[in-house]
């Protein structure tokens, strides 16, 4: 790898977020603003210039998607050396293995099903269990005990007769998991640090693997993953890297504590923290609209953005909640067919139940929705069901070799012999062992994630509008994003009663408007479920009719209209400029935007108006609305 080649593409302050020769770093990254290309340039820069070595470099991530993508990358960055990239609890899970393997103990199994366990505890129906499990989960989280949760529901102001059966809840399923000998999933980071703490050996070990940690979405931690992180960082070399927005912690019903980087420099003494203010996604308009709810987030922003003024975000107000359903799906229909087709509309909702009520209108209105998830025959079903239910890679591995084994199947006769969108049990089976070569660590619940992911059997559409909750759409994108139900009792959800779930709520709602790359549109019911609402305060103060006046950075606009003025380079050369720029302001690379091939044609020829420039490009009708002036001022035909 070329180090210089690694930053070529970034703006000047992830340029500075790669190459700082700090050791100990925040970088706050605003949404849209580059943060995982940061993170693995930063990673291939340190290895290309030989002051990391990647045999002691850990990567956390918070999902194995996550980890499975930062390595993707940093294969197309050039490197070609492995890192150690991968959950909290994966990496948990790996350590405590060999450590129990080293003296002689056998392993308990790792139990993933809380609701189970607490129903054999408790002896109550599933149904009954969903607030308890909730509960205990965020408790789990943050390292609280049975002992200790009267004190910290106090706080949270919950009845007493509600904590004490939670308290009841967390003692008796602590017995459970005793007397059946097995950990969750929380029990992993907590006996891995405690192992650490105990051991100063086997501490510095693991400090000497690992001397080079990185952590992504650093705002989702929670304190017993901080508790592990303390455990891993060596006190001699401090190599600590993390990477975040506390804009984006969206998570707190499970545990997660943004002020680990609201008051980073009080959590790391001595870190240097960098921000990354520059969104590259959203228009301007969008990104005022959401540094306004900011505001009610207790949240200050330096957030501008790189690209071009848009429309304005809408807002509109709907009798209710079925005229806000059909509202939204004929505003779809009038969008058009192509963005459609091109998986570019999203709509998002604060609950599965708005997103239901607005998929159903969709449907009626003749608009194809993206299917997500599964389907197969009955044997298919049946196969994930139990797959789901292995707990360790070596069940998972058993299961699928009996399963193809049993029956004696080729790969080419399993697929010859299914039906048309349907999937059988040896299908199932034959993808469950190609995870596990991907991720040998695999179990049923990460081979059902994988799934739904990569879509191995070819069911997920690539085109149709996608239907989320704000929670779900979090790390997407899309050119329209309609959200609805901003309004009282939805954004902020009636079951915030607190000022810190209160505070959630905003950063929720500000994740969801950032998704909107050109065109937000938001909606609220003044009647929903028969009741009067009112808009959201989050949105009450928004004065959504005067343009934005935050454009591009100066230097980048002139850079725009510079490609343009020189009359010495070829037509080629320009429009080799203004693609750099352009990829530059959307944070992606410029062959991403555009092959060499496609800018030898348009400077041949280049395109009269923005349909042409479609034609030549394929980038839809929008984006090449939006780029056309900018790119015939780069080839110098317009003043």
């Amino acid at each position: 790898m070329d180090p210089q080649d690694l930053l070529a593409d970034l703006d000047a302050d992830q340029r500075h977020a790669v190459t700082t020769e700090s050791r100990l770093v925040a970088v706050i990254a605003g949404a849209g603003s580059g943060k995982t290309r940061v993170l693995t340039r930063r990673i291939a820069y340190r290895i290309a210039t030989e002051t990391a070595d990647p045999r002691h470099t850990l990567a956390l991530t918070f999902t194995r998607e996550a980890a499975g993508e930062l390595r993707r990358r940093l294969r197309q960055s050039g490197l070609g050396q492995r890192i150690e990239a991968g959950t909290f609890h994966s990496v948990a899970l790996g350590l405590l293995r060999q450590r129990w393997s080293d003296l002689g103990k056998r392993f308990p199994t790792i139990a993933d099903d809380r609701h189970r366990l607490l129903s054999a505890a408790l002896n109550l129906p599933k149904e009954q269990l969903d607030d308890i499990v909730n509960e205990l989960s965020w408790a789990s989280a943050r390292g609280i005990t049975a002992d200790t949760y009267s004190t910290v529901a106090r706080s949270r102001r919950q009845q007493p007769s509600k904590a004490a059966r939670i308290t009841e809840a967390m003692a008796a399923y602590e017995r459970e998991k005793s007397a059946r000998g097995v950990f969750d999933l929380d029990d992993l980071l907590v006996r891995c640090a405690i192992e650490l703490e105990r051991d100063t050996a086997f501490a510095a070990a693991i400090q000497w693997r690992f001397r080079h940690i990185h952590v992504d979405e650093a705002q989702d931690l929670t304190p017993i993953q901080q508790r592990l992180l303390t455990a891993l960082r060596s006190p001699d070399t401090d190599d600590l890297y993390i990477v975040g927005d506390p804009a984006q912690s969206i998570y707190g019903f499970n545990g997660s504590d943004p002020d680990v980087l609201v008051h980073v420099s009080d959590r790391f003494p001595g870190v240097e923290v960098i921000k990354l203010p520059v969104n590259h996604r959203c228009t301007p308009q969008i990104v005022s609209t959401g540094v306004h709810i900011l505001g009610h987030a207790d949240l200050s922003a330096d957030l501008q953005s790189s690209r071009p003024d848009g429309s304005l975000p809408s807002l509109t107000a709907f009798s209710d909640e079925d005229a806000e359903a059909r509202g939204i799906a004929d505003a779809i229909v009038r969008t058009g067919d192509h963005a459609v087709r091109n998986g570019q509309v999203a709509v998002l909702g604060r609950t599965h139940q708005h997103c239901a009520r607005i998929e159903q209108a969709l449907k009626h209105a003749g608009i194809e929705v993206r299917a997500r998830g599964f389907r197969g025959d009955s044997s298919g079903r049946r196969a994930l069901d139990q797959a789901k239910r292995l707990t360790s890679s070596a069940a998972l591995r058993a299961w699928a070799h009996d399963i193809l084994d049993g029956d004696e199947v080729s790969p080419a006769q399993l697929e010859a012999a299914q039906p048309s969108g349907t999937v059988s049990a040896q299908q199932v089976a034959s993808v469950a062992l190609e995870h596990l070569r991907e991720h040998p660590d695999g179990n049923g619940t990460s081979f059902a994630s994988w799934i739904t992911t990569a879509d191995p059997f070819g069911f997920q559409q690539k085109g149709g509008v996608e239907v989320l909750t704000f929670h779900a759409a979090k790390g997407r994108e899309w050119d329209h994003v309609w959200i609805a139900a901003v309004e009282t009792g939805s954004v902020p959800h009636r079951s915030a009663t607190t000022r810190e779930e209160s505070l959630e709520e905003a950063r929720l709602l500000y994740v969801a408007i950032t998704r909107a790359t050109s065109e937000c549109h938001l909606s609220f019911a003044e009647r929903r479920g028969g009741y009067r609402r009112n808009i959201s305060p989050f949105i009450a103060e928004l004065d959504l009719t005067r343009p934005g006046t935050s454009g591009p950075p100066e230097d980048l606009s002139q850079a725009i209209r510079r490609a343009g003025e020189s009359t010495s380079r070829t037509s080629l050369e320009r429009l080799k400029e203004w693609r750099a720029i352009t990829a530059q302001r959307s944070g992606i690379l410029p062959e991403e935007l555009c092959s060499d091939r496609v800018l030898r044609q348009i400077a041949e020829q280049p395109p009269q108006d923005a349909e042409q420039l479609d034609k030549l490009t394929g980038w839809g009708r929008l984006t090449s609305a939006r780029l056309f002036d900018d790119l015939q001022s780069a080839l110098g035909n317009q003043s």
